[in-house]
């Protein structure tokens, strides 16, 4: 008797101390979470306040389970504090001064060669140009200006056309010009401060290739640095061995159009993937079947274990030594070790580092006998990987993963006595579909959430790919890599095999991916409803056992069919509206709707002004009633990038616009024209004002297309019209006068049809039926500024576009006192070279009492024009005010 109780006591306090330990586990992943919402990192006094606490808290009994809430909170801070001071006060003056330094340190990031692809089995057709190449890497830097620092900075790099053949591994030398971490600020677009956090990285620069000048000088500040700004120096050529056995194995590999994917599948290197491939794998949802994580390095930490015990069984073992050891654990070693070779094979990138821990939690809970439920599994796992690297936090393969071995494992929980009926062959099979079934599904909300966009084919793709790639694809890959060293003939034979695989399963995925409606773009309203839909659905899918009674999830079921409906009806009237949106403006103005008229008609609707940031560039967007207008599109670079794609497109889906009724290109400078190929391309255009007749040149007018298709499929817009006075025009009540160029200046040719001249803007006057006015000044400089007052002299504006971002030859005097505006905006580009906003410039505004708001500084800037006058609000202090964000 004596003795069961103390059992059970002793099984009473093991199961309170086992939850109490989950609990204190979930407190510290919500404190983590909690902390994101906080504005500002706070200072390190609150942080020691904040510790003092955590030990109070956990040196009380009853206090000690809530103490991990302030801990992960405290945890994360702290790391952002750290963060934040990680680049010395002497390195950040040298950055904002705009100084070239010399910097020595590791390459961290794994290189690649350019592959030769000549094959045209597929749709895919590119491969990286050498000859004009830009290579991009992080680098672990040691020492500034042969100064060493107290702790290594990791920075990101580009360095194009460089002379030294890249590796990983290798001591560097670079003469360099840097930035603190800064990205473009924009709702709805790709956070790349966020992405810099995740990977620890503190700054970000080019590499500065010699001159071939003689003579040249240098300023004082750099006379410590002038004697190495000629070299780039490879100090230490100590190749890694992932880069040794990368280019090894990418020296062999098949001259074959999937041979990106091989690679990433064997390397986790994802960089030679063209735009086609990515456009197929982002269709049929199966872009994570890429990257390397938990499914890969599982199935291979699993097959070896597997192997190794058939080994040991049908090999008979009679010597006593080996009697002594558990074959099991043996095989848990052996699984352990190539699943962490695999891991660094693959760079230990963060979906590795996740899978690993979690692997190594469940193989060491068997080996030393320790109970582990799914749960603490889990719980333990995300604590590790928090105190590993707490930024991952920031990054959706974070959330995805996680979220999608919790559906694994509830789905096993919830359906496991319809699992377990049946054959052994018919409960594998109706697993493989029930848990890719749940996790296409359940995962939809999260994924539209990060990337605005779901699959509508993934459940075809991956029901398909997942156990194709599991059993052909991914085992043939790793193979080839373990045999390379051993016989390169044979490891060639395993990747052609690999590569077959793939083939077939490309033949499939290409056919889904080209159905109408493979992938819907969702607004920010849609993805809310897809959110709201997928937590009725992971209700009434695990936990209607507990919650309701058959009248219930009857009404539950209803329920959900009508928000099912309404999404589907609405996204349908959304897309008529967005094809009949054409005819509808043009009808609007053959009305000729002045603002009178439209308030008459309409009432005061408020209308929005979004000022893009988009660094040294220009991009206006005024919409009114979902219709939109865009003033300039920003720049586009020779290596693709572009505003279109990374800023405009996607703040248009986010805010479900389908459709620009026009777009006024100011001039043909890049900063400003750039985008508007790109843009016309993939977004639906009305027409286009711009004087540059060589921007763009339409082979069809969208309402040709639209008279005799009745629906848009085409993008091409209306012919364009010249920005001159006598083409103002009246839309959605806001009337657009052009005030420059004059008429005359077009006749006598001072502006030219294919480049114009800075002086050659497209200066448009915005008003509404109140009043309230916006001046867009494109590049004018001062001389076209006293032009506008002198023919213009009563001409005011409550807000500003700042001309010529702030150059020292605009915002004149006269100008601004003229104007007299209630606000200013300057679209820059941070720590820009050519420091604009100038300072006499931006004292010129402050001695005018003009409030000047800089897209540097706050990011976007969006203005809201109502009853109430004018509003406004900064992605930095309003829209994503979050200490991570910017």
């Amino acid at each position: 008797m004596l003795v069961r109780r103390l059992l059970n006591t002793l099984a009473t306090k093991y199961k309170r101390i086992y939850i109490t330990m989950d609990w204190w586990l979930l407190t510290f992943f919500l404190g983590a979470i909690l902390s994101l919402f906080l504005q500002e990192v706070p200072a390190i006094f609150t942080l020691f306040l904040l510790l003092f606490i955590t030990i109070g808290f956990f040196s009380h009994q009853n206090l000690r389970s809530s103490s991990g809430f302030i801990f992960g909170a405290l945890w994360i801070l702290s790391q952002a504090y750290l963060y934040q001071h990680l680049l010395p006060s002497s390195f950040i003056e040298l950055m904002e001064n705009k100084q070239t330094v010399v910097i020595e340190g590791e390459v961290l990031s794994n290189q690649v060669n350019a592959l030769n692809i000549s094959t045209s089995n597929f749709k895919i057709h590119s491969a990286k140009d050498k000859a004009n190449s830009t290579s991009r890497f992080n680098f672990r830097v040691h020492k500034l200006n042969h100064q060493r620092l107290e702790s290594p900075i990791t920075i990101r790099l580009s360095w194009k056309n460089p002379t030294i053949d890249l590796a990983q591994g290798q001591i560097l030398s670079l003469a360099v010009k840097l930035k603190p971490a800064h990205g473009l600020a924009n709702v709805g677009t790709f956070n790349y401060v966020s992405w810099l956090r995740s990977h620890h990285i503190a700054a970000t620069g080019y590499v500065i290739n010699p001159k071939n000048k003689k003579g040249q000088e240098h300023s004082a500040k750099e006379v410590n640095v002038a004697d190495s700004l000629d070299k780039n120096i490879l100090l230490i050529d100590d190749i890694t061995l992932r880069q040794r056995l990368f280019d090894h194995y990418q020296r062999h590999t098949p001259n074959h159009q999937l041979t990106p994917i091989l690679l990433a599948l064997a390397f986790g290197e994802r960089s030679l993937l063209s735009p086609e491939l990515w456009q197929v794998l982002q269709a049929t949802g199966t872009s994570h079947l890429i990257a390397i994580s938990g499914l890969h390095v599982g199935l291979l930490a699993g097959s070896v274990f597997y192997i190794v015990m058939v080994v040991f069984h049908y090999i008979p073992l009679q010597s006593s030594s080996w009697q002594r050891f558990n074959l099991r654990h043996i095989a848990i070693i052996l699984s352990l070790l190539l699943a962490t070779l695999y891991a660094y094979l693959a760079g230990f990138s963060l979906p590795t580092q996740r899978a690993l821990v979690m692997l190594n939690l469940y193989w060491f809970s068997r080996l030393l006998a320790i109970k582990f439920s799914a749960k603490r599994l889990m719980l333990s796992t995300v604590f590790i990987i928090l105190i590993i690297s707490p930024f991952s936090l920031l990054t959706a393969s974070f959330w995805l993963s996680f979220y999608a071995v919790a559906i694994i494992f509830l789905s096993l929980w919830r359906f496991n006595y319809w699992l377990n009926k049946g054959a052994v062959l018919w409960r594998f099979i109706k697993g493989l579909l029930l848990i890719q079934v749940t996790l296409t599904l359940m995962l939809m909300p999260i994924t539209a959430l990060f990337f605005q966009q779901i699959s509508l084919v993934s459940i075809l793709a991956n029901i398909i790919a997942v156990p194709w790639m599991s059993v052909m694809s991914i085992p043939a890959a790793l193979i080839s890599v373990m045999l390379l060293p051993l016989s390169e003939p044979l490891a060639q034979g395993f990747m052609t095999l690999s590569l077959q695989s793939l083939t077939l399963l490309w033949y499939y995925l290409e056919l889904l991916s080209e159905l109408p409606y493979a992938t819907v773009s969702l607004s920010l309203m849609q993805q809310i409803l897809v959110l709201v839909i997928g937590i009725i659905a992971f209700i009434m899918c695990y936990f209607s056992p507990f919650l309701w009674n058959r009248m219930s999830k009857q009404g539950a079921f209803v329920l959900l069919s009508i928000v099912v409906s309404v999404s589907l009806l609405s996204a349908h009237s959304f897309n008529d509206q967005a094809q009949n949106r054409h005819l509808l403006s043009n009808s609007s103005e053959k009305r000729s709707k002045t603002g009178v008229k439209y308030q008459a008609y309409y009432g005061f609707t408020p209308w929005n002004i979004i000022f893009f940031d988009v660094g040294q560039g220009t991009s206006v967007l005024i919409k009114r009633d979902n219709h939109a207008i865009l003033y300039d599109t920003g720049a586009a670079y020779p290596s693709g990038f572009n505003m279109s794609d990374a800023v405009i497109k996607p703040y248009l889906q986010h805010s479900g616009i389908e459709y620009l009724d026009k777009v006024i290109v100011s001039h043909s400078d890049n900063d400003h024209a750039g985008g508007i190929k790109k843009l016309s391309d993939e977004i639906a255009i009305g027409q286009v004002i711009s004087n540059d007749k060589s921007l763009f040149t339409p082979t069809k007018s969208l309402s040709e297309d639209i008279m005799s298709e009745t629906k848009i499929s085409s993008h091409y817009p209306e012919p364009l019209m010249d920005c001159q006075p006598n083409n103002s025009f009246s839309w959605q009540g806001l009337t657009f006068d052009i005030l420059w160029p004059l008429a005359e200046r077009f006749s006598n040719g001072s502006v030219k049809s294919d480049r114009q001249q800075n002086d050659d803007s497209c200066v448009i006057l915005v008003s509404d039926q109140q009043g309230t006015s916006l001046l867009l000044t494109g590049d004018i400089s001062s001389k076209v500024e006293q032009k506008l007052i002198n023919i213009y002299p009563q001409l005011t504006a409550d807000i500003l576009q700042v001309p010529h971002h702030g150059s020292k030859t605009s915002s004149s005097q006269a100008f601004l006192s003229q104007l007299s505006p209630d606000l200013a905006l300057v679209s820059a580009g941070y720590l820009n070279r050519w420091n604009m906003p100038v300072p006499i410039v931006r004292q010129r505004y402050i001695d005018n009492d003009i409030p000047l708001l800089n897209s540097a500084e706050l990011g976007q800037i969006i203005i809201t024009v109502n009853n109430k006058g004018i509003q406004t609000q900064s992605f930095v202090n309003d829209l994503r005010p979050f200490w991570f964000s910017y």
